[in-house]
Order: C-alpha cells, then structure tokens, then sequence
C-alpha cells in the first residue's frame, strides 16, 4: 500500500509547478478549523446553564468566523496560482476584444438603435452619404433598399445595401419617413432681363396655384398631421416663389412647393413650361412694342 501511495506522490512531485504544497497547507488548514469546530461545539453543549438560544447564537457566530478564517487563508495559500490564473484570464478576454471588437461594435449600434428608436424597417433613412429605406435589421446589419443619388428623390436604384451597425455609433442618421410621402420640392427659374417678370408677379403666383390646387387641400392635411406627431412646427406657407437676381444680373424664379413627393417633378415640369412659355411671350411682346415705338419716336 506505502508503495502505491508514493508511486502516485513522486510523478506529482515530478511535474513542475504543481502545487502539492498548497494541497497540503489547504487540507491541514481545513482540518485543523475542522478540530476547532467540533471542540468549540461540544464545549458549548457542556455548558449547560446556557439557554438553547445563546448556544444556537454561539454555534452560528463560530461557524461564521471559521468560515471567514478558512476563506482568508485559502486565498493567502492559493495567492500565486490565483495571481497567475487572474493574468491569464485577463490576456484570453483582451484577445476575445480584440478579435471581436467590430461584432461588439455592431451589437453596441444595434443597442443604440433599439433604444433612441432612431428608425424601423420601412423608414427611409439617410446614414452618411447612404439612403434608402429600411427593409431588414438585426443586432450586426441594417438592410436597405438603396434610393437615386437626388436628395429630393424616393425613387429606388434597384441595389440593396447592407451597413454594419457600428456604423451608427459615429455617423448621423437622418429618418425623412414623415416627409416621404409629401415633400418640400424647390426649383429656380433663370431669365434673361428683356421682360420685367417683378411687374408680373401675380401672374407668377397665379399660375403656380393654379398647377398646385389639386394638392393644397391634402398637403395641409398631411403638414398638420407631421405637427402633431412630430411636435414640430413646419413651414405654414404651402407654396412659396421667391424673387431675385443672380450674380450676372438674370432674374431668378424660386419656387417651393409642399407636395407629393411621386407629383414633385411633375409639378416642377407643368409649371416650368407654362411660365417660360408666359414669360417669353412676354419678352417677346416687349421687344415688339419697342421696335414698334422705336420709328414713331425718330
């Protein structure tokens, strides 16, 4: 039996760092509180003028301090392999960072996300220089359906585009869902100087509202509507024309309308024709009327 017992210990004392030692120290550690604990038991039964509360109480109190007692020295014991088994366990959780620092970025986007509920599948967003509308997410991707290159423009590049959540940590998301339906479309007109088109600004307006009045009662509508789910105040005008010059002294025409966003060039079209065809039977009438002035006062 001596014989097996030693040739189990003298392979173990063989290895290298192993710690035989502080199995020892640990078992006689527990052993000895182990011996304290049962004579400290059975001096408090001898007593027997003590009630059973105060035994009980007495018991309890001396099985905690042992219990401490025994912790604080098996830490003392064990400190060097806990030391090492801290420094290794701290080198396998930077390298699980490392390698896995794009997946916690993508999930900390994702968390982003969910909390400010910046937008939800069906929403059209703009992340950097990205739009599209919203088709699919998880906790790594944002699938979009990618929209054409013009920021007034809904229409669909037939490209589906996928971006890694992290990218939400760092880059400004634009959610134009509410305004997706009905837009603020604004054009400019630029004309030569031969007609006065300040003097014909009713004209202007007239025919913009004339182009426009299929669409203002359903437009205000929809504007009131974003207000109150918004909480903010858009612009109250409908339509808008501006007038100005450019730098070389042409005038210029800006028109702004609130209007469907599948109407916007459309509307852009009729009216850009209508006017430009007024404007130049304009001029045209004017240089007219001064040729025709121009011999009865020589």
């Amino acid at each position: 039996m001596g014989s097996d017992l030693s040739d189990l210990v003298l392979p173990l004392l063989a290895i290298e760092g192993f710690p035989l030692l502080d199995i020892v120290a640990s078992a006689a550690l527990l052993a000895l509180l182990v011996v304290i604990r049962l004579v400290a038991t059975r001096m408090l039964r001898s007593k027997t003028e003590a009630s059973p509360h105060i035994q009980r109480r007495w018991a309890a109190t001396i099985r905690n301090i042992l219990f401490f007692l025994g912790l604080i020295g098996l830490v003392l014991i064990w400190a060097p392999q806990l030391r090492t088994f801290a420094l290794s366990l701290t080198a396998v959780a930077v390298a699980l960072v490392v390698a896995t620092k794009e997946l916690i970025l993508c999930f900390s986007g994702s968390f982003l996300r969910a909390s400010t509920r910046s937008f939800a599948i069906g929403d059209g967003i703009e992340i950097g220089t990205i739009r599209g509308e919203v088709v699919d997410h998880n906790i790594f991707v944002t699938a979009l359906h990618e929209f054409d290159g013009n920021a007034q423009s809904f229409q669909f590049t037939g490209r589906t585009v996928v971006v890694p959540n992290s990218i939400l940590l760092n880059t400004p998301v634009r959610n134009f869902s509410l305004l997706r339906e009905f837009t603020y479309h604004s054009f400019s007109l630029t004309l030569e100087p031969t007609a006065n088109v300040f003097e014909h600004q009713d004209m202007i307006e007239a025919t913009v509202e004339q182009h426009y009045a299929p669409h203002r009662e359903r437009a205000a509508q929809v504007n009131a509507a974003i207000e109150r789910r918004s909480s903010v105040d858009l612009k109250d005008a409908l339509v808008a024309v501006r007038f100005g010059t450019t730098d070389i002294g042409r005038y210029r025409v800006t028109i702004t309308l609130f209007c469907p966003s599948s109407a916007a060039e459309t509307l852009e079209r009729q009216i850009t024709c209508d006017l430009m065809s007024r404007l130049h039977d304009l001029a045209r009438q004017a240089v007219s009327e001064g040729e025709q002035a121009s011999p009865a006062g020589e």
